[in-house]
């Protein structure tokens, strides 16, 4: 007679039943990113809420509701939150006559010219910039600018300053040689070219982007496209508080600004920026 051997109970593979998902709670989120930062995201509600599910799904969070409880208390998964929400692809030279436009109000300016790129996204406009007055400016005008973004991953690669080929496609073959040193396919900035270039993670609607100080330029480019009217008028008002007196703020082509006695707009089209009310 043959008995079968019993398996150990330890040797039982217990199989948990997977805990299904909740979308409850997307609203409340959705509430708080654009209490927070200003970017409206209802209009993309079907997009975000795939990208927010995987979001949730990789970190063991069951339904929004729990991220939405997590992130209240827990900065590092906000931060994480916010850089999901707020990726920007960019390139150098981007819409290059509004950058020459700005490089020659700059030349009107006198010997000294800050610069506020918000946001900056991975830096290539605040590099764009740079090279920029760099080539065209007398040695002795001195220049910073300043590059801010709420996106914490978007300014370390600012700083570590490496991009692709496709990045640098409107440059020819003489400034890339110049500003950056080419490792495979990838390029990274001369860093003792780009002296006056700094960049720093600031949420602009937090007080201490009122600290900043103050600029003769603003470039603000497509930002304001992800705000409804109330954010963009609040953002025209704080660039403001930061502008110097004849100073101008340079936008998107994209962004949409509601009229408000505060600021005025001059010029249409790529032509187009505003100064103080």
């Amino acid at each position: 007679m043959f008995f079968r051997k019993k398996t150990p109970i330890e040797d039982i593979e217990v199989k948990e039943e997977k805990k299904e998902f909740s979308t409850f709670g997307l609203n409340d989120i959705l509430h708080y990113i654009k209490r927070e930062i200003g970017v409206d995201l209802f209009v993309k509600k079907g997009i975000i809420e795939t990208k927010m599910k995987l979001f949730c799904e990789d970190r063991e969070l069951h339904s929004f509701k729990e991220l939405h409880e997590a992130i209240q208390y827990k900065s590092d998964l906000r931060q994480e939150l916010i850089n999901l929400l707020t990726v920007n692809e960019t390139y150098f030279y981007r819409e290059e006559k509004q950058l020459q436009e700005a490089i020659d109000f700059a030349k009107q300016r006198g010997q000294t010219i800050n610069i506020l790129c918000a946001p900056c996204a991975s830096g290539e406009e605040v590099y764009s910039l740079s090279m920029m007055l760099t080539e065209q400016m007398s040695r002795s005008v001195n220049f910073t600018i300043t590059g801010i973004d709420i996106n914490s991953e978007a300014i370390k690669k600012a700083n570590q300053g490496e991009y692709s080929q496709r990045s640098l496609h409107k440059l020819d073959d003489s400034l890339k040689d110049k500003y950056f040193i080419k490792s495979d396919n990838m390029y990274t900035v001369n860093r003792h070219l780009f002296p006056s270039v700094r960049f720093t993670q600031v949420n602009i609607f937090e007080n201490s982007f009122l600290n900043m100080g103050h600029y003769d330029i603003i470039f603000s480019r497509n930002m304001l496209i992800y705000f409804d009217e109330e954010f963009r008028v609040k953002t025209m008002k704080r660039f403001n508080q930061l502008l110097k007196d004849e100073g101008r703020i340079y936008l998107g082509h994209a962004d949409i600004v509601p009229k408000d006695e505060s600021f005025v707009k001059h010029g249409f089209g790529s032509s187009c920026y505003y100064t103080k009310g």
